[in-house]
């Protein structure tokens, strides 16, 4: 696309920035051990201090790697050389190397968004801060610039106090520019697209798995051959604290896409494919040889024009965001998985209300059983819980805290499906939950186009 440009997700801050350590419960095997045999490259071998290639390896690129504006001190030809060998691809065309440096500032509030997620709906996940975090520069990133590729790298000084080397961030972003060269990603994404019917948060992860996990298992091999410094795909399976939110969320492809390729084959061509024809959802990101088809979701809410809720914006939030909003909110990893196990389709709507009611969202979610119904519904009640909640009338008002505001529910099962109605006023959460409720059990959604941009 002439003018157009794309962009792979930066490769994220590792735990020098993001300040925590994730921990072991939520793997579901070890890094370490992970991988099959034919696909593992051997132990690391000796490196040259000046990024020579070594002797098992031939220097017969024949694409240029421009560099502007600085002289790394590794050669950038033999890093693409070793990923080429390692993804299975070859470079097309030359790319250029730029290099920034962090961006410097104060602590600041986010926007409480994240893919569809708008701030009303991240209030009825109990994501919503406005407390401020730190300022998170990415270590690297590609972008598509009429058809040329071009890579920004984190000055090699600022990586050095992250445990890492800049040759180790140029092999997972010499991967997305592969990814670029060989069109398994196009403008905008618009091959994702086409695999869905609606263009959701729950399937913008997981279409970034297929792409972050493609080059996470590249660079994870290049260190185990090369080395480079202290990485780990483990580091990326942590929670930050709520400010930092939707850079939590955001971490999430990066490791669960790793482990995705671990549990259903690693070879080049494997994950090619599944680029290129990616999972249903999160759910089967999360279990992939349990396969089964969506439930139908129930009739969308018709909501009374007497009641003045307008609804504006929809999205599918999944299970992967479930799982992360349990973790976030207290429940232990292990915990966190086992509630969210069972998703079998969700639709979160949001409605804007007339005068000072204030907006609101009506949350559907389906499960396999009545039992796994049951076990999440709990599981969200003892989650608000937690947080202070107390009954006001038919709702659960959760207070607001320092840095959220107080948000009333009505959490609602039938057999296998669960609704959430949130709104700052119990009154609105009330007449929306009353009027979703009287709508029909059977049917399926239709294919809805996202709303408009309000909160």
């Amino acid at each position: 696309m002439a003018g157009g440009v794309r962009a792979a997700l930066a490769l994220a801050v590792l735990l020098a920035l993001a300040g925590a350590t994730p921990a072991a419960a939520d793997q579901t095997s070890g890094v370490e051990g992970a991988g099959i045999a034919s696909d593992r490259v051997g132990p690391p071998g000796e490196r040259a201090a000046d990024g020579r290639l070594t002797d098992d390896e031939s220097s017969d690129a024949t694409v240029e790697i421009e560099t502007e504006g600085f002289t790394p001190d590794y050669d950038p030809s033999a890093v693409l050389n070793r990923v080429e060998r390692l993804r299975g691809l070859d470079a097309t065309q030359g790319i250029t190397l730029h290099e920034y440096d962090p961006e410097n500032g104060e602590r600041y509030d986010m926007r409480d968004t994240f893919g569809s997620i708008r701030p009303v709906g991240a209030k009825a996940l109990q994501l919503y801060s406005n407390a401020s975090t730190e300022r998170r520069t990415p270590l690297g990133y590609t972008v598509q610039r009429e058809a040329a590729v071009h890579i920004y790298l984190l000055n090699d000084s600022q990586l050095t106090e992250y445990g890492l080397t800049q040759d180790v961030v140029l092999a997972h972003e010499f991967v997305h520019a592969l990814q670029f060269q060989h069109e398994l990603l196009t403008p905008s994404r618009s091959q994702f697209r086409a695999q869905f019917p609606r263009w959701t948060t729950d399937s913008r992860l997981v279409t970034t798995a297929m792409v972050e996990g493609d080059a996470m298992w590249v660079t994870e091999q290049y260190v185990r051959r090369y080395g480079g410094g202290n990485y780990s795909v483990a580091d990326y399976n942590r929670t930050l604290d709520r400010a930092a939110w939707p850079h939590s969320v955001a971490g999430t492809p990066y490791y669960y896409g790793y482990e995705f390729y671990e549990r259903t084959g690693s070879s080049p061509a494997v994950r090619s494919a599944a680029i290129e024809r990616p999972p249903d959802s999160t759910a089967e990101l999360l279990h992939p040889t349990d396969r089964d088809e969506r439930a139908p979701l129930p009739e969308a809410p018709e909501i009374p024009e007497s009641e003045k809720l307008t609804q504006y914006h929809t999205d599918t939030v999944g299970e992967l965001v479930v799982r992360h909003s349990l973790r976030m909110n207290g429940l232990a990893f292990d915990r966190a998985a086992r509630v969210a196990d069972g998703w079998a389709n969700d639709r979160m709507y949001y409605y804007a209300a007339a005068g000072a009611a204030g907006p609101a969202t009506h949350w559907v979610t389906v499960w396999e059983s009545e039992r796994e119904a049951g076990e999440f519904a709990d599981a969200w009640r003892a989650m608000l819980d937690e947080r202070g909640a107390r009954s006001a009338g038919e709702t659960l008002f959760v207070p607001a805290s320092d840095h959220a505001p107080g948000v009333h529910y009505v959490v609602e099962r039938d057999g296998a499906t669960v609704r959430i109605t949130a709104a700052g006023r119990a009154d609105t959460a009330e007449r929306l939950a009353d009027g979703a409720t009287e709508t029909g059990e059977d049917g399926e959604y239709e294919n809805e186009e996202d709303g408009d941009d309000r909160a």
